[in-house]
């Protein structure tokens, strides 16, 4: 029986999916796992009673009422301004595994600090960037390698709303996935900056390299659906990722005729990707924790953190 901890009862620890047959949150995989025996913790005690009721397991008085090295997984789905408190507590005497949800952080001092005492603690955290633990997913990193391969990837397209940090950052950790190296842009112009969602997040639409690849990020300021796409073009072929990433379709063109080049046409299109998502996450968590030579993706999230921190902390209003 692997024995774990929530903290924090909100959307993604245990809200998103409560009144559908969804498995989008901490609290309905671990249930549904069967053999994780879990307590749940949140600051607003209420919360805390109705997800604890809700699925018939203890409710924390104080999230370190367990000693944290007793337990096998403990998962912070707290706010972002709260990670870095949990994880050095945590860290003290850490469990076999953290996951934390993604941004680690949003503030360069504190990432420095989260870098060197993570080093020094011997724990691994999963950062939950949960596309990249979808089997699916993981065939696409096969095709798009062996696309890549073949001939390079010219420009990739990224739409998404509520937020850079928020919501761009998945799209850089899935690439960097999807390619097998990290995401680091160079050349980053800005088009267009709102606050639209966030007081120290804006949704941007901009422009960079990633080595030989154009990379355009269009925000949907103002927006008010969820809405996130991946466009790969490569010379002949394409590859999008629509629905969040929940169908992708692989496109490629026929013979060139003439002096036209043909259109795209499309070959193959997967569905339900992401369905269930978050049993995925909850697998590769199971397979670090009978492994404990896995190595987690802590340092890959907080570098990511950074280099958003760097490009927008010029633009707070």
């Amino acid at each position: 029986m692997i024995k774990a901890l929530i903290i924090g009862c909100g959307n993604i620890g245990a809200l998103y999916d409560l009144e559908t047959e969804a498995l989008a949150t901490y609290a309905k995989a671990f249930y549904r796992a069967g053999d994780i025996a879990f307590s749940v913790y949140d600051p607003k005690p209420a919360v805390a009673r109705r997800m604890a009721q809700r699925y018939g397991v203890p409710c924390l008085s104080r999230w370190d009422e367990v000693p944290p090295g007793s337990l096998d997984l403990v998962v912070i789905s707290a706010p972002t301004s709260t990670h870095a408190a949990y994880l050095e507590a945590l860290w003290k005497a850490p469990p076999r595994l953290i996951i934390c949800e993604k941004p680690v952080d949003t503030d360069l001092a504190r990432l420095d600090r989260l870098e060197e005492r993570y080093r020094a603690s011997g724990a691994r955290v999963l950062v939950n960037f949960h596309r990249r633990f979808q089997p699916r997913i993981a065939d696409l990193r096969d095709r798009v390698q062996a696309r890549a391969a073949q001939e390079p990837c010219i420009q990739v397209v990224v739409k998404y709303q509520r937020g850079f940090h928020n919501n761009a950052s998945h799209a850089m950790d899935l690439l960097a996935f999807l390619f097998g190296k990290r995401f680091e842009p160079t050349d980053f112009r800005i088009g267009q900056a709102v606050f639209d969602e966030f007081p120290a997040d804006p949704t941007l639409s901009a422009h960079c390299r990633w080595g030989g690849t154009s990379v355009q990020f269009t925000g949907l300021a103002g927006a008010r659906f969820s809405h996130f796409e991946i466009e790969l073009y490569f010379p002949t072929q394409a590859v999008f990722l629509r629905k969040g990433s929940d169908e992708v379709e692989f496109l490629s063109t026929p013979a060139r005729q003439g002096a036209f080049h043909p259109a795209l046409r499309s070959d193959e299109v997967w569905s339900g990707v992401l369905q269930n998502h978050m049993a995925a996450v909850v697998a590769q968590a199971r397979r670090m924790l009978a492994d404990p030579s896995m190595p987690d993706n802590f340092l890959e999230g907080t570098k990511i953190s950074r280099n958003i921190v760097q490009i927008t902390r010029e633009l707070h209003p």
